[in-house]
């Protein structure tokens, strides 16, 4: 049976001297593995849809669980990150983050959106690096069903205080008036830092990453970000090692 998918490498691994196995993000099947045969030959017509971030189309012959390219069509390369190491990294990270949450053979409808998103936002660096890994960090945690609510203070509903705190383990927020004892599950939050992350959860995917915070709220935020998503899908990120090793 064919299939016909619009989707973006996230992985590629190659199998003896002129294959490859690739891993595809689909809206309809999640992640898939795509054997692809005679694509590093340099007569292939595939592989310039088949690099890895690639966004293509691809038609796909499936077997059951198995998967084999049997054409694709490049829609947009993203080749940019190629010349950016720290870039590049970055988009390793992400593609790690999806292929070890994303269920396989399951829809995963609104991840090939957010990848293509942040994707584009790194290679065009119309933002910092910094602020891309924030906003993907909170935006992917919070699609995997571990969104935090952050409409108003748990116990008194109050929405705008002058200090707010922000629970890892629970994802909730409580004001200064409200908080019975402050502990290490909990991160103060600025109102500017707390407008970013309401806006980061609740706004439309393609205008996440369009708010500006000073580079000292930027830094909080990646880093309270990076501490939850890890807290809540319970796994380390050997990609997120090699950023945070060469980052700037």
């Amino acid at each position: 049976m064919l299939v016909t998918v619009e989707g973006i490498i996230i992985g590629k691994r190659t199998i003896g001297e002129n294959n490859c196995f690739l891993d595809i993000l689909t809206d309809e099947f999640g992640v898939i593995e795509a054997t692809a045969h005679g694509i590093r030959k340099i007569t292939s017509k595939n592989a310039g849809a088949c690099g890895l971030f690639a966004y293509s189309k691809f038609c796909l012959a499936k077997s059951g669980l198995k998967y084999t390219l049997n054409s694709a069509e490049p829609k947009y390369s993203f080749h940019g990150l190629s010349n950016d190491l720290e870039a590049l990294s970055l988009a390793a990270y992400f593609a790690e983050i999806i292929k070890t949450t994303a269920a396989p053979e399951q829809e995963a409808e609104g991840f090939l959106r957010l990848m293509a998103v942040s994707l584009f936002e790194i290679e065009k660096r119309k933002i910092t690096l910094t602020q891309a890994k924030a906003v993907f960090e909170l935006r992917v945690a919070s699609m995997l069903g571990f969104a935090p609510d952050l409409r108003a203070c748990r116990s008194c509903i109050c929405y705008e205080h002058e200090k707010m705190y922000f629970n890892y383990t629970s994802g909730i927020i409580i004001c200064a008036d409200c908080l019975e004892q402050l502990d290490d599950s909990y991160s103060e939050l600025s109102p500017p830092l707390l407008y970013a992350m309401r806006f980061i959860v609740y706004s439309d995917v393609n205008r996440i990453y369009h708010f500006n915070l000073k580079s000292t709220c930027l830094n909080q935020l990646s880093a309270l970000s990076e501490r939850y998503l890890l807290l809540h899908t319970d796994r380390n990120f050997k990609s997120l090692d090699y950023y945070n090793s060469i980052k700037l």
